[in-house]
């Protein structure tokens, strides 16, 4: 496998290559780097370039960047290159991978280059494609080694030397005649062991396994937290199915991130890559949220007519509005962050709601006190007078401590709920800060003001 060691050329000199159809030229550079590094070279070239490229690495090469390419560049060289050989790298993928990659076609297209891969090698992309979209089910790598308890060690080893396309991992699992996940053996351990010695002598029984049906952000939280490399898969008699590697449990966290940033911004998450995502589909992912969050904001602007006569009484009460609903704003969003990662870190729970919301809410008065310094000080260079900037100052620790209480309590509560808590936080916080922030300013100048 090709190793980066140093950067990757510069894109003028590999258009340069490509136009002057120097392909062994760009044979000779491109073999010193990993895969990886090649997708991320054709997704800074042009489409004819990255074409041109891709066409002239080999097949176990290019099967890997097709993998690793951009979302823009992958729809390019679906569209460009030839069916049957898409359907070759496709044979050359892990399944799991292969899997994956024609989960995120278009049906018709999908279709076809599952006609043209090897017939086993489809058969084991559907039978991945079966399972729930997900779920541990589609990430798992089914070509596995399988041993015997009575295989002695010597025998186990030369089995393995036999195999071609099973994945080796630093654990082989053992099954009985039902195929029924009894124990693992970690390759060290086999490699070590006396020519006879059988495999149920050094297996260690009491195996670690999730359901097939696990749910795959789950399961990608579970291989983090105890540090598996692998962790097997079962159904429902315990029989072994394959394994998730971690690998793909990174996969997993990069794009459950990917979903939690989108639905933090408002918007519920495209499902599949950026550039593959039709225009409507994209319109109908925002608008749902958008819509909800437009009718929230007239919240505001209804605390603001209720108050009308103290704005016309006092009119400088109004050049704080923009100050008043900026700081409780950010101040939401600071916490409901901190807050939505603890969550998903199990650190906070319905149980133990009340310390986090006590802990946030000290932080929120320290917060305030020192925006309530600026904010007073601000009022007196503005000139407002000093009953103004009294009620600037009383109002602001009070915003952000309802802010992050607020921030604190609905993400928890969403979550007791089984409701993904960036679903309704972020933006819908915000909103809501915005609103009850001008009440509590409001209520506090008509009490202060005697308006």
């Amino acid at each position: 496998m090709p190793d980066s060691a140093f950067p990757l050329p510069d894109n003028e000199e590999i258009e340069a290559l490509v136009s002057a159809e120097r392909t062994d030229d760009l044979k000779t550079l491109l073999a010193d780097y990993h895969p990886a590094d090649i997708a991320d070279l054709l997704d800074e070239l042009s489409d004819e370039s990255a074409l041109a490229i891709f066409n002239i690495l080999p097949n176990d090469i290019a099967s890997e960047v097709l993998d690793e390419t951009g979302s823009l560049v992958r729809q390019e060289l679906v569209e460009k290159v030839d069916d049957e050989r898409l359907a070759d790298l496709l044979d050359e993928l892990p399944m799991d991978d292969a899997a994956e990659f024609v989960a995120d076609l278009p049906e018709p297209i999908a279709e076809r280059l599952l006609g043209l891969m090897e017939p086993e090698e489809a058969e084991d992309v559907r039978e991945l494609l079966a399972y729930e979209d997900e779920t541990a089910g589609r990430l798992m790598t089914t070509d596995v080694a399988r041993l015997r308890r009575n295989w002695s060690a010597a025998r186990a080893i030369d089995y393995l030397r036999s195999l071609e396309d099973q994945e080796m991992l630093h654990y082989l699992y053992v099954v009985d005649r039902h195929d029924v996940l009894i124990g693992i053996v970690p390759l060290r351990d086999l490699m070590l062991a006396q020519p006879q010695v059988t495999v149920g002598d050094i297996m260690q029984p009491g195996v670690v396994s999730v359901p097939v049906t696990a749910d795959q952000e789950d399961l990608a939280d579970f291989i983090s937290r105890y540090d598996y490399i692998s962790i097997p898969v079962v159904d429902n008699a315990g029989r072994f199915l394959g394994v998730v590697t971690v690998d793909d449990a990174l996969d997993v966290l990069a794009e459950e991130a990917t979903e939690d940033i989108q639905r933090l911004g408002g918007s519920e998450p495209l499902d599949q890559p950026y550039f593959a995502a039709s225009i409507s589909r994209v319109v109908s992912k925002r608008i749902g949220w958008l819509l909800l969050l437009f009718v929230a904001s007239t919240l505001t602007g209804t605390v603001i007519n209720i108050f009308k006569d103290e704005i016309s009484t006092i009119i400088t009460l109004s050049l704080f509005i923009p100050l008043i609903i900026g700081t409780g704003g950010n101040a939401g969003s600071q916490t409901v962050a901190t807050i939505i990662r603890a969550i998903t870190l199990d650190e906070v729970r319905l149980g133990n709601v009340w310390q986090a919301v006590r802990r946030e809410v000290t932080v929120g008065a320290i917060l305030g006190l020192a925006m309530a310094a600026v904010g007073f000080v601000r009022a007196i260079f503005w000139h407002t007078g000093l009953d103004v900037a009294l009620v600037v100052a009383f109002t602001l620790p009070a915003v952000v401590i309802w802010a992050t209480t607020i921030a604190t309590v609905v993400p928890t509560l969403a979550d007791r709920l089984h409701i993904d808590p960036t679903v309704i936080s972020g933006p819908m916080i915000s909103t809501i800060v915005d609103a009850t922030g001008l009440l509590i300013y409001f209520s506090l100048a008509r009490l202060l003001l005697k308006v």
